[in-house]
């Protein structure tokens, strides 16, 4: 099974010079997929969040608070699916390219089935 994403980021909201937000739509998908069990826990997923710039080698951690909340299912959870998303998270993480930049990630947990769409939104605060 392949994990398919696709992120629609909306331009950026900044409140204060110091505090930035960061929406956008995430569409996700498992490629190859044909059961779901009741039991069946939710699928991890994580992206880094594009238009945001990089946080460079010896910066302090900003503070991110992350949101996240179903906008639409491809198909609706039949009655007893667990059907959501959890354990949502914003970090900085390390670039997997390379490099002493940090990016802005997203992560989670959600009950993908045949496909969902997220709304986030990623509140980061520096100094």
């Amino acid at each position: 099974m392949e994990l398919q994403l696709d992120v629609q980021p909306a331009p950026p909201l900044q409140l204060t010079p110091s505090c930035t937000i960061y929406t956008g739509t995430l569409r996700l998908a498992i490629k190859g997929r044909f059961f779901d069990s009741l039991k069946a826990p939710a699928d991890e997923f994580g992206v880094f969040v594009p238009d945001v710039p990089p946080l460079l080698d010896g910066a302090p951690e900003p503070r991110v608070w992350a949101e996240a909340y179903v906008a639409s299912n491809v198909s609706a959870p039949a009655a007893g699916f667990p059907s959501g998303v959890d354990n949502v998270r914003g970090t900085y993480l390390a670039d997997p390219r390379g490099g002493d930049s940090r990016w802005l990630h997203l992560g989670g947990a959600a009950y993908i089935r045949k496909g969902i769409a997220l709304n986030y939104r990623l509140t980061v605060q520096t100094a």
